[in-house]
């Protein structure tokens, strides 16, 4: 990268639920925004808030920015005066997971699966959060109606985590969720799985050196835009607009 984008500063925009994996990872000092992390429920509002607080920025900066697309949620971003890098991952899950190739690895094996972490699971972003708020909001026949809209095409929970005391401490609320999902709609298995901070890493790195490590990463330059088509790599058709899930109709 060239020496004049190594020498502006670097500021972290995040959603909040990679706050305790990256937060913890960055080097003293590098400014960090952690957006709400329902704004993935919403992407209009998701890129609407994440523009701001690019547009906030007073001087020129690398900009490290904690989203995959994300449901289109990024998609239409300006980089204005400042150069964006972004995880080449159509959501969280591969951040998560370690790599795009794992969470693709993943789909192959196993679709249709809803994906929990530590993160989602304390911010009640899960299915049978959503379910008790629905009730709460509208009253039961609606509440089950929007649910099965939602989560019908689910077939498997998982859980990830990045320790062993994580899974265990997170596995009775994960499996209270898959237990209410195969009471929905049958068939509904659980699983746990051990994540990997490799991408995380390497975005903090870049909060320390300013380099972009392989094509892991997409990089928009001052004037450009993020767009779909920058994150799919050769043969790769477009995601479908869901929320931190391998799921296919």
């Amino acid at each position: 990268m060239p020496s004049a984008v190594k020498s502006r500063p670097t500021v972290v925009i995040s959603c909040k639920v990679l706050e305790n994996l990256l937060g913890k990872r960055l080097p003293a000092g590098v400014p960090s925004v952690w957006l709400d992390i329902m704004l993935h429920n919403s992407p209009k509002k998701l890129c609407a808030a994440l523009q701001e607080e690019i547009d906030k920025l007073a001087e020129p900066s690398f900009v490290i920015v904690g989203y995959g697309l994300c449901g289109n949620g990024i998609v239409g971003v300006k980089a204005g005066r400042h150069t964006l890098i972004i995880p080449r991952t159509h959501d969280c899950v591969a951040i998560f997971l370690g790599s795009h190739q794992r969470y693709v690895q993943r789909f192959f094996a196993s679709p249709n699966t809803y994906y929990l972490t530590k993160g989602w699971i304390d911010a009640r972003d899960e299915p049978l959060a959503d379910y008790h708020d629905y009730v709460k909001e509208f009253d039961e026949e609606t509440a089950d109606y929007l649910f099965e809209m939602k989560y019908r095409h689910y077939r498997k929970i998982c859980l990830v985590g990045f320790s062993q005391q994580e899974l265990d401490d997170y596995r009775a609320q994960a499996s209270a969720v898959a237990e209410f999902m195969n009471g929905r709609f049958g068939g509904v298995e659980y699983e746990e799985a051990l994540g990997s901070t490799a991408l995380v890493e390497s975005l903090a790195r870049m909060g320390a050196d300013g380099d972009v490590p392989g094509e892991e990463f997409v990089v928009v330059g001052p004037g450009g835009e993020i767009s779909q088509d920058l994150f799919l790599r050769g043969g790769e058709s477009a995601p479908m607009p869901a929320t931190r899930s391998e799921r296919v109709a």
